[in-house]
């Protein structure tokens, strides 16, 4: 018999130790109702349960955000529901004129309120807004505003000096065109005059008529400094051209009917440059410090910083969102780069249609890139043979343009690149067809166009002041209501599948979370039985502790 060391006590209270801790475990988990209180309960479970959490959560937000969706949706085609209730009162209207019954001053009353209807169109187009992102205009932001008076109209300069000193004489078929109408010079104002100045030449230009429109109201006449003439029509982000048919010798001599400079509504061209690589062939890096410089016309060189630290952009990824999204990021920065060296206003960066760089003058002077440490413009798809080579690239511009429609993405699954796009089309009266150029034929008086900003009045309302102009303009709002009737069952059609995407983001997250609950959370039956055992092994361990410390009392019975 020993006395010094107790085994029996020390292997008892062992026991008794560890029945406590399961006991305390166990009251632990039945309080939290988690099977997993810290990372020591299951390790790899635990690392499993977050990721099912952060998928949970992914879901849930990707459900709300398909919801936003909607409302974005739903806003769009609120307004296009009214856009169709004008364009059926429009269409009323044009079919009331075109009934012989009516008078004159009957169909100027219809004209009005045509005129009216128009503007109003426009105005719903531009400032119908979900979160203050334009929807119905194309696409156009606010800060494209200043760009609509840059090349978006097309301009010819002759190629001698107007003549003076002796009289112009014209032959059939000698004529300036402007947007497709037509200034006939045989026997107009200019025909067999004599001009001492080439202002004096201008001037009576400007004063020649077609169907009741002088050329100046759609064309800027001007002397180039040379003596030679400029002809620059007034249209605003539509298709624009300009042609001179004239004698010999009498307002210039050669090229009379070489190709206008002409722009669509989706390619306006405009002075700039544009890289030879398409920035989908390999991703982008910009090293750290790297620059370059920029002369706009005869302007000093300016020093552009791409930031202190290198900057890497997926334009590669296979997945086209991704890297639409990181070409967009690229765009961003290096237009908060041009604005911060000071050329706000006279260069913007954008991408073009081949994915390449592009950058865009903004005043219509001639860009000029040098390499500033040999490498970003490598980055950018330069190669060193274009530096210097001043190209028309293409974009679109100012409230008046018509844009490539209002685009988005909605994030509707939990992961990266699990996304819908959403591409609204320009829904003002241009874009449908129902307005042109005042004088065009089809289209009469003036129609001022809100663009939330400034007024533009560079749009005319369709014409229904005679039956023949009422019955083609039924036409017309056909096609115009037909594009809207498209465009609504377009964004019906993304909203219904916005609607089946939500169920089924719903049954993912509440499976994820069933199966995430299996891992995380505790069976309280089991675990409550669990409890009841170790605590009535915990309460025997006691009573055996008590024995076993009573053993070494038997050594007294030796000593007596």
């Amino acid at each position: 018999m020993r006395i010094n060391h107790n085994i029996a006590s020390l292997n008892t209270y062992r026991q008794l130790t560890g029945n406590q801790a399961a006991t305390n475990k166990n009251i632990e988990k039945l309080s939290s109702g988690l099977r997993i209180n810290r990372a020591g309960d299951d390790a790899a479970g635990l690392a499993i349960s977050e990721k099912m959490r952060s998928q949970v959560r992914g879901l849930d937000m990707a459900s709300k955000n398909a919801q936003d969706g909607i409302s974005l949706i739903q806003t769009a085609e609120g307004a296009l529901n009214e856009t169709h209730s004008i364009l059926q009162r429009m269409r009323e209207l044009a079919t009331q004129s075109a009934n012989g019954t009516n008078t004159d001053a009957d169909r100027s009353a219809l004209q009005d309120e045509m005129n009216q209807l128009t503007s109003e169109i426009n105005r719903i187009g531009n400032t119908t807004e979900f979160n203050t992102q334009k929807l119905l205009n194309g696409g156009i932001s606010s800060g494209d505003g200043a760009k609509i008076t840059q090349a978006t109209s097309a301009t010819k300069t002759l190629t001698d000096a107007i003549k003076t000193g002796a009289a112009w004489t014209f032959a059939a078929g000698d004529k300036i065109v402007v947007d497709n109408q037509t200034f006939n010079l045989k026997g107009s104002d200019v025909d067999g005059k004599t001009f001492t100045t080439a202002q004096d030449a201008i001037d009576a230009l400007k004063n020649i008529t077609s169907g009741g429109v002088k050329l100046s109201d759609v064309a800027d006449l001007s002397d180039d400094g040379t003596g030679k003439l400029v002809i620059t029509s007034k249209s605003k982000g539509t298709s624009s051209n300009v042609d001179v048919v004239s004698a010999a010798n009498t307002i210039a001599t050669s090229a009379m009917t070489t190709a206008a400079v002409k722009g669509t509504p989706t390619t306006v061209e405009r002075a700039g440059l544009e890289g030879t690589t398409a920035l989908s062939g390999d991703a982008t890096t910009i090293a750290a410090n790297s620059t370059f410089k920029i002369q706009v016309g005869t302007d000093s060189d300016v020093e552009v910083s791409l930031g202190t630290t290198s900057k890497s952009y997926d334009t590669a990824n296979a997945d086209s969102n991704i890297a639409n999204a990181a070409m967009q990021d690229l765009v961003k920065d290096l237009n908060a780069a041009l604005q911060k060296a000071g050329l706000d206003g006279k260069v913007s960066a954008s991408v073009s249609n081949g994915n390449m760089v592009q950058f865009i003058s903004e005043t219509g002077k001639d860009i000029k890139l040098t390499d500033g440490t040999g490498t970003p413009l490598i980055a950018l798809g330069y190669a060193a043979g274009d530096m210097t080579t001043v190209k028309n690239v293409n974009q679109v511009v100012g409230p008046g343009a018509q844009g490539s429609g209002f685009s988005t993405k909605f994030q509707i699954g939990a992961n990266s690149g699990q996304s819908m796009s959403l591409t609204v089309s320009d829904m003002r009266s241009a874009a449908l067809g129902i307005t042109g150029n005042a004088g065009q034929q089809g289209f009469t008086k003036t129609n001022t166009v809100t663009n939330g900003t400034n007024d533009v009045k560079a749009e005319a309302a369709l014409n229904i002041s005679t039956k023949e102009d009422a019955s083609n303009a039924i036409k017309v709002l056909d096609k115009a209501i037909n594009s809207v009737s498209s465009e609504r069952a377009k964004l019906g059609a993304v909203q219904n599948r916005l609607e089946h995407t939500i169920n089924n983001l719903g049954t993912a997250s509440e499976n994820l979370t069933a199966a995430e609950s299996r891992i995380r959370d505790v069976d309280m039956a089991k675990e409550m039985m669990e409890q009841t055992k170790n605590n009535i092994l915990a309460q025997a361990a006691q009573a055996m502790l008590a024995q076993s410390n009573s053993q070494p009392q038997g050594v007294l019975q030796l000593l007596r």
